[in-house]
C-alpha cells in the first residue's frame, strides 16, 4: 500500500536535506515569513503593510508613487496598502498641492505607534530565529544577509529600522 504524503516524515536531518545555501536560505525565508505574518496578525497588519509604515516613520510624507519605489512594490497593490492603513487610521493620503493628480501619503500618530508594535513583534521573532547565536555571529550574519541582498540586485534604498 503506497503511503500517503502527509503520513511520511523527514529522515534527513536538516544538514542533509538543507546541503545547498540557496534552499537553505529559501527554508528560513519561508518559515520567517510565516512567523512574521502571525506575529503581526494581532495588529491586523501585513508584512508589506508593516514595511510601509516603516519607510514613512523615516521619511516622512512622501509622494505615494515614491513610498512604492521605496518598496519596490506594485502601484496596484500600494493603493490597496494605502487605502487599507488610511481607513485604520495609520496613514493619511492627501492630494499634493503642487499637483492634484499626485497622492502625499503620511504616518499618523496611530501609525506610529502600530509601527513600534509591529518592532516589538518582529525583534521577538528575530530573537526565536536566532536562539543559540552569539552577537557577533548574528552581525556577521547581517553582514554576510546584506552581501547576498546587494548580490540579487537589489535597488531597495538602506533604511534604519528604528
Amino acid at each position: 500500500m503506497p503511503v500517503s504524503r502527509t503520513d511520511r516524515r523527514p529522515t534527513m536531518t536538516s544538514e542533509a536535506r538543507f546541503s545547498s545555501p540557496g534552499f537553505l536560505l529559501s527554508h528560513i525565508g519561508r518559515v520567517a515569513q510565516t512567523w512574521i505574518t502571525e506575529a503581526l496578525a494581532p495588529l491586523d497588519l501585513l508584512p508589506r503593510e508593516a514595511a510601509a509604515l516603516l519607510v514613512l516613520r523615516q521619511h516622512g510624507e512622501l509622494a505615494q508613487q515614491r513610498l512604492g519605489e521605496l518598496l519596490d512594490m506594485d502601484p496596484n497593490y500600494l493603493v490597496f496598502v494605502t487605502k487599507k492603513l488610511e481607513m485604520l487610521g495609520l496613514v493619511e493620503r492627501t492630494r499634493d498641492p503642487e499637483d492634484g493628480r499626485r497622492r502625499l501619503v503620511s504616518i499618523t500618530a496611530a501609525g506610529l505607534e502600530r509601527r513600534d508594535a509591529a518592532d516589538a513583534a518582529v525583534n521577538a521573532v528575530e530573537e526565536r530565529l536566532a536562539t543559540g547565536i552569539g552577537a557577533d555571529d548574528l552581525r556577521t550574519l547581517r553582514r554576510l544577509l546584506l552581501q547576498l541582498d546587494a548580490n540579487t540586485g537589489a535597488r531597495h534604498p538602506v533604511i534604519d529600522p528604528r
